[in-house]
């Protein structure tokens, strides 16, 4: 999934250290933020009603606190405008958004480089 702003796509972290990446919730959808994104991104996350984290996931139709543990429904009628749909679904595909212009972002090397890293993990040369 690409930064939720900026479109960058996440790395794997050096060995033994943790993401700088952050997850969030915005407009009722779990969003990747960047390192350099989150100083203006993270006024937009969602805040837990119970603790006021904004620490949250999302998960099937429920956003949890991770702080507190506290779990709500999500509105199914909160989106991020102009969010592409999938075929035959009403869910929207976030995960081609750019925030910074709406508009979706292509990128046509991911394929490559799923499929080299299938085949690091198959053994495959």
């Amino acid at each position: 999934m690409p930064c939720y702003r900026c479109g960058t796509r996440q790395g794997d972290p050096e060995p033994g250290k943790g993401s700088p990446w952050r997850r969030g919730v915005i407009s009722e959808h779990q969003v990747l933020i960047c390192p350099a994104c989150q100083p203006a991104v993270l006024a937009e996350l969602a805040r837990c009603p119970g603790c006021g984290s904004a620490h949250l996931i999302r998960r099937l139709d429920q956003v949890e606190c991770l702080d507190c543990r506290l779990t709500r429904d999500a509105d199914e009628d909160s989106g991020l405008s102009g969010a592409e749909t999938a075929p035959d679904s009403d869910i929207p595909d976030i995960s081609v958004m750019s925030r910074s212009d709406s508009a979706p972002i292509r990128d046509p090397g991911l394929a490559a480089e799923v499929a080299r890293a299938l085949d690091r993990l198959r053994g495959r040369p």
